[in-house]
């Protein structure tokens, strides 16, 4: 059972991995938006730059959680941990494409290559997130949506 758990939990966290990498470089697009005159002061930017930020520490979360129980830490509540971080990650990309939509309504033609390619790591991040919720699915069967069911109303609490 250790070597089913740990084959899933690796995928997981390699999953997360190609993520945090499509992240960062939209972090450091994101971040260069802001030298650009027709983004600078799009409504989105500040949104979309903070979802991206979120999915930052949400990735983190994730993997420091898989990362403990692949070192054979025991931790109560084990499952709704891996819940809780892989779902908060689903709820954190839902606000990753209209931010950034809104971010780049108006940019001019001359940076329509870094919306594209952010448009398209945002998608890589999208579908990372979605793998590795899948992958966790996979791992808990039914138990998923037993602890999706105690931890929803923790995630109802705002984050500030």
């Amino acid at each position: 059972m250790s070597s089913y758990r740990n084959y899933y939990l690796n995928a997981i966290y390699s999953a997360l991995e190609k993520g945090m990498a499509a992240k960062e470089v939209v972090c450091s697009i994101t971040t260069g938006f802001r030298s650009i005159p027709s983004i600078r002061t799009a409504p989105g930017l500040n949104p979309y730059h903070a979802s991206v930020a979120d999915i930052g520490y949400g990735f983190d979360a994730a993997q420091g959680t898989i990362q403990r129980l692949l070192q054979g830490e025991r931790i109560p509540l084990a499952k709704e941990m891996l819940v809780f971080d892989l779902d908060t990650l689903r709820i954190s990309e839902k606000q990753l494409s209209p931010n950034f939509e809104l971010a780049v309504q108006e940019a001019s033609p001359n940076v329509l290559y870094l919306v594209e390619q952010s448009r398209y790591l945002n998608n890589q991040i999208s579908n990372r997130i979605n793998e590795a919720i899948r992958l966790g699915k996979e791992l808990l069967g039914s138990d998923w949506e037993i602890v999706h069911e105690r931890i929803k109303n923790v995630q109802a609490i705002p984050r500030l």
